[in-house]
């Protein structure tokens, strides 16, 4: 069992770092089309956060908003409009202000699962207080910040990051990643 001074853990297979970055484009891809405008980049963040070295995370939660937005704008057909294209980038600033906190979460000293939960709900209340944030100067919806509409993101975003953490937990029980050094 993992300690919660072994965060981040690091790639014991070469090249397994580089291969989850690219796990996380591609999951942002797949659930880009499947959910569309609720990308789960909560849970990319945190679990980025928990499993990768700082670098490696930005870069996986840089490349799942590209990914996001390429699928949105070339495949979902988004509108090719002003504030389309700030939503976007509202979405990726949300994003990135969701893997900070996540690794400043880090820093907490609790066992494995509080950090953990820790990490993913900070990273949800900085996503959606980034977002809400920008309704300010935004066109949106009445709705979209109501308790049903955070529900469903916060459930979407739980469900992505167990989904995560069960594929990394193969991984690592293959031997592609082992604990940090404490």
């Amino acid at each position: 069992m993992l300690a919660r001074d072994q965060l981040p853990l690091r790639p014991a297979a070469a090249g397994f770092a580089a291969a989850w970055v690219i796990a996380i484009a591609g999951a942002s891809v797949g659930l880009s089309l499947v959910f569309a405008c609720v990308t789960p980049f909560v849970a990319l963040a945190a679990v980025s956060a928990v499993v990768l070295p700082r670098g490696m995370a930005v870069t996986a939660v840089l490349l799942a908003w590209l990914a996001n937005q390429l699928v949105g704008y070339l495949v979902l057909g988004y509108p090719q409009t002003w504030d389309s294209y700030a939503w976007g980038l509202a979405i990726g600033i949300a994003a990135f202000a969701s893997l900070g906190v996540a690794i400043a979460a880090l820093r907490l000293t609790a066992d494995l699962a509080v950090t953990m939960t820790g990490a993913f709900l900070a990273g949800f209340i900085a996503y959606e207080g980034v977002l809400y944030t920008a309704t300010s100067v935004l066109p949106s919806g009445e709705g979209a910040f109501s308790l049903a509409v955070v529900g469903e993101v916060l459930l979407i975003n739980a469900l992505a990051a167990v989904g995560l953490v069960c594929l990394h937990a193969v991984a690592a029980g293959r031997g592609f990643v082992a604990a940090s050094p404490a």
